[in-house]
């Protein structure tokens, strides 16, 4: 079985070869076509004289660089190469995928409430934003693809705060999301803090420093596990800080959730 450098390579060396192949094909049709349109023209030219005692010029169109005949998009070839450029992202990822190194900490987890700075959030600055402003606002995805079984919380709303009334600057931009399950014997829950520029610091949840960070699609992750079944994970990402904690789910199950934020 081909390496997925080998098949990138083999990908590019079939793209280079197609295109190849069109550049002679536009040359035959070119030159088989254009002793043709000379005689028509003459034979129109003759009768346009005749018609009217003068030549008739339109602008000539633009035409695609690509394309086999003139005037007219080589759709074949436009949607060939659309899916070349998917496979290559496809490899790409499944490449970067396969070197995921998972390595998860047992530690000792202890339950915290760190404040950096005594702030006061007022709720007249409190601006509501939906999850696509608030994807817009953070320059990445915050919101994770969870098990089929977990829901989203139907009451959370999200937003930012701003000084003046929500007219003035950011000063607090600390997102929650959660995602539960409570139908089960052991509940299966998610909970994500987020913060731009820094990693989470209320409501934290601290575990002792981890001997070794996986990595995730090129990203260093610190993972840990509890004595009583939850999951932790740290990281930043894009300047964006990311704090996970899940009961309830499988090793695979957590590792999924971190994948589908890292992108």
């Amino acid at each position: 079985m081909k390496t997925c450098d080998e098949m990138v390579n083999s990908l590019l060396e079939r793209r280079e070869r197609y295109a190849a192949g069109q550049k002679r094909k536009r040359l035959i049709i070119t030159c088989t076509v254009t002793p043709m349109c000379c005689i028509c023209l003459v034979a129109l030219m003759g009768f346009g004289m005749w018609q009217a005692g003068m030549f008739h010029t339109t602008p000539s169109g633009k035409t695609a660089e690509n394309a086999l005949y003139p005037g007219r998009k080589d759709k074949f070839v436009e949607s060939e190469l659309e899916f070349q450029e998917q496979e290559l992202c496809r490899l790409e990822k499944e490449n970067s995928a396969a070197n995921n190194k998972i390595v998860v900490n047992n530690k000792r987890i202890v339950h915290e409430i760190c404040i950096e700075d005594s702030i006061c959030l007022f709720d007249d600055d409190f601006v509501v934003m939906d999850k696509a402003e608030l994807n817009e606002y953070y320059g990445i995805n915050i919101f994770p693809t969870v098990p089929d079984d977990i829901k989203e919380w139907e009451e959370q709303q999200f937003g930012i705060y701003r000084r003046n009334g929500g007219t003035g600057e950011v000063y607090w931009d600390g997102t929650v999301s959660n995602y539960f399950n409570s139908d089960e014997d052991f509940p299966r829950t998610v909970n994500i803090e987020i913060k731009k520029d820094s990693l989470p610091l209320y409501h934290h949840i601290l575990f002792e420093e981890a001997d070794e960070k996986s990595v995730i699609n090129n990203v260093e992750v610190a993972i840990a596990h509890s004595d009583n079944g939850y999951y932790y994970t740290q990281f930043m990402y894009h300047n964006v800080g990311f704090q996970i904690i899940a009961g309830g789910l499988s090793q695979d199950e957590f590792v999924a959730v971190i994948e589908s934020l890292i992108q």
